[in-house]
């Protein structure tokens, strides 16, 4: 696994206490910042883009929950949280609805923090590629209904077969150097203006 960055958004005591337990492992980790205000945190993760944030229960500003709940909305990266057994029970309502919240109970533990961290990273690059593809996939459902709404206004105008309207749309987005899916955009485009006149 490459060197993940984490990002630690906790009292210096903590912060300590965990580049101890990191250290103390292979060289995977790096801390590439250190915040103990939630919203402070909030405003230096979007320039940072960490891998990984770490963060206490206990903020200056904000409580876990709360700053778990506004870093995910940044859809950076995945939150791993450290509370006691009590605040623990607040982070398991907030990781049902989430793939991308953790919790550690204190004490912290190296072992548990370290597979913690790479178990987070690993779901979240799973999650990310499956975004992704659900993504692609969406376009390429875009374009096909585009494509073939376009077959269909060129068939009915001009009376062609579905092939001669296909292969229509298709030269003429090789001639132009465009995509077909734009080519279709266009056809649509201009029927739509002709139905308006």
């Amino acid at each position: 696994m490459d060197k993940q960055n984490l990002f630690l958004v906790c009292k210096e005591q903590i912060s300590s206490k965990i580049k101890a337990l990191l250290s103390l492992s292979t060289n995977s980790f790096s801390i590439t910042e250190i915040g103990n205000s939630g919203n402070e945190a909030l405003r230096k993760i979007i320039k940072v883009i960490p891998d990984v944030i770490i963060a206490d229960y206990s903020l200056l500003d904000m409580n876990g929950f709360e700053f778990a709940t506004k870093a995910e909305d940044l859809k950076i990266c995945p939150i791993i949280i450290l509370a006691n057994p009590l605040q623990s029970d607040y982070i398991d309502e907030l990781k049902k609805d989430s793939l991308n919240i953790f919790c550690i109970t204190k004490p912290i533990k190296k072992q548990v923090l370290i597979h913690t961290i790479e178990l987070a990273v690993r779901l979240s690059h799973k999650f990310h590629a499956i975004e992704k593809k659900i993504s692609d996939l969406e376009t390429q459902i875009e374009e096909r209904k585009n494509v073939d709404r376009a077959k269909g206004l060129l068939m009915k105008k001009f009376n062609m077969d579905e092939n001669t309207a296909y292969n229509n749309i298709r030269k003429k987005a090789m001639d132009s150097g465009r995509t077909i899916n734009d080519i279709a955009k266009t056809i649509i485009k201009m029927f739509e203006k002709f139905k308006e006149e």
